[in-house]
Formats: C-alpha cells, structure tokens, sequence
C-alpha cells in the first residue's frame, strides 16, 4: 500500500511540475509577442513629491530589475531603506502595473517603516526609456498607514 501511496504521490508531483512548465513557457511565449518589453534592469530617477500639494519632497535613485515571471527587485540609493521586492504584470499596449514594498530605517538602524510603492507605467514605443506615476504608502509596525506621497520616475534600460 505504502508503495502505491508513493508512486502516485510522484507521479502527482511530476504531472504538477509538469503543468507548470507548461504554463511558464506559454507565458513567456505570449510575453515575448508583445514588443517592447518591461524585462531587465532600468536606472530609475524618482521625484517625490507631497500628494495634496504637489510640492516637491526629494529625488531618490534607483535601479529596478524586472523579471520574466512577474517578480521584480528595486534598490535605492539610501542607507535608511533596505531593498524592495514585489510583482508587475502587463496591462496593454506598452502600459504595466508594479507594486513592491521595502522597509524604512531610524538614523540608529532601528525600524520605521515598511513603505508599499504602487505605480503604473509606461514603456516608450522602443521600449529603452519609462514613465511612472504612483504612490508610496508608509506603514507602521502595527500597519497603520502614517503617510503617503506621490512619485514620478523616468527611466532608462541599463546598458
């Protein structure tokens, strides 16, 4: 019994990976039909500014790495932040969506904040530059929403 037990629970692992694969190749097949494309990593210049008054807050450097499954990893130039992970997905044409979140630091290392960045973007028709415009949402530790202001990021596929 233990045996059969085994042998179909492989055979069910294999047939899931299997399915997997499968749909992986087929997003990456449809994904690769629609030129230009968000993949690969971007050097990103971020205006922040305050959402009610549209005054100017700060600029912030950034690169961000896009990858094919839908993932995506950001770093700042910012030793009060620690890097950003999240998703993006396309929309249509050359419009996509990314949400990603990093955690904010005191200038004695202890934890501030976790920060939710959500935008949309727009790839240029040659698809070496992008556009955004979002929100960055700041969290505390007990998940309560303590600020929030509105970026714009222009873009270039790094080299």
């Amino acid at each position: 019994m233990n045996k059969h037990v085994l042998r179909n629970c492989i055979i069910l692992a294999l047939g899931l990976a299997t399915t997997q694969a499968i749909a992986s190749a087929t997003f990456r097949a449809d994904d690769e039909q629609q030129a230009p494309r968000l993949e690969g990593v971007w050097n990103v210049s971020v205006t922040i500014n305050n959402c009610d008054n549209g005054q100017f807050i700060r600029n912030v450097r950034a690169l961000h790495l896009f990858i094919h499954d839908g993932s995506m990893t950001e770093t700042g130039a910012n030793i009060l932040r620690g890097p950003g992970v999240g998703t993006w997905r396309h929309l249509q044409d050359n419009t996509y969506t990314s949400t990603f979140r990093f955690f904010r630091y005191h200038s004695d290392g202890t934890f501030a904040s976790t920060a939710k960045v959500t935008r949309m973007i727009e790839l240029s028709q040659d698809g070496t530059q992008f556009t955004s415009t979002g929100t960055v949402e700041d969290f505390d530790a007990q998940n309560v929403r303590i600020s929030v202001t509105c970026p714009t990021e222009t873009a270039a596929l790094a080299q």
